[in-house]
């Protein structure tokens, strides 16, 4: 366990996601465009669209516009699901079709230092499109739409990697069990959307239901959501961004040790 926590901070953890980082600004231009022209679609699907039928939401018993609530939720949403999909996605492609694991692996580089390439790569990819997300928004902050504590922007982002990190260690965790390539549709869709859509992002989900405070209490991305809408909005520090850190930290213990050891039996071969 010692070996694999010094692994997070090697150099050669370090270089294998700047190694990611220099291919994937081969495309910059092209890199670009989601996370710019994703904020803007939704926003105007969603925020301008439905916000437009929608007068108030109410949320923590007060009430606030439909866009001023979307916001915070789309910069949480963005971490998340950069992270996860490239963790799964990007990752496969490059241990399987692309063979980069295996080039690295005849090098001075362990298997440890190429997951947590991988991890580092994946959560600040994620931290980075979620700073576009948030230079968009303060866009429309600007024109009078979201009314933000603009002091305190900056200060979402460390909140945003450590989630993009727990979750790019559960992306990894599914890459590492699915059989083909063709299988990622399944925690795609039956695990990444599920939690994406219900902690607090694009709605309110506010529960007396026990399985639903549950729930809430254990998502670090519900926890990153609430908590970056207390910031941006109103200013205040909660505890949410004390729960978000601490779940997102138990993710990351959790599923590097178990990634670990599947991926030696299917990288390694080792039993």
């Amino acid at each position: 366990m010692k070996r694999l926590v010094v692994a997070a901070t090697a150099w050669q953890s370090r270089a294998i996601a700047a190694r990611h980082a220099k291919v994937h600004l081969r495309q910059w231009y092209t890199a670009a465009l989601p996370p710019v022209c994703e904020p803007l679609i939704l926003l105007l699907a969603f925020g301008l669209g439905l916000g437009s039928q929608i007068t108030a939401i109410q949320w923590q018993g007060k009430e606030l516009s439909y866009l001023s609530y979307l916001a915070p939720g789309m910069l949480a949403y963005t971490a998340f699901m950069t992270a996860f999909f490239q963790s799964l996605f990007g990752a496969y492609i490059r241990m399987h079709y692309q063979k980069v694991w295996e080039g690295q692996l005849c090098t001075q580089v362990r298997l440890e230092h190429v997951i947590w390439g991988e991890v580092l790569w994946a959560s600040i990819l994620a931290t980075v499109y979620a700073s576009l997300v948030l230079i968009v928004l303060s866009g429309f902050a600007l024109a009078g739409y979201v009314d933000w504590a603009w002091q305190n922007l900056l200060l979402t982002l460390p909140f945003l990697w450590l989630t993009a990190t727990a979750f790019s260690c559960l992306g990894l965790f599914f890459m590492s069990i699915v059989p083909s390539i063709d299988h990622m549709n399944l925690p795609f869709f039956l695990v990444v959307m599920p939690i994406g859509f219900t902690s607090s992002t694009y709605f309110p989900l506010e529960s007396e239901h026990l399985l639903i405070q549950i729930w809430q209490g254990t998502n670090p991305l519900h926890h990153v959501a609430e908590g970056c809408r207390h910031l941006l909005l109103h200013g205040a520090f909660t505890l949410h961004l004390l729960w978000g850190p601490l779940l997102s930290a138990l993710l990351i213990l959790l599923f590097i040790p178990t990634t670990l050891k599947k991926l030696r039996k299917r990288v390694l071969g080792e039993a």
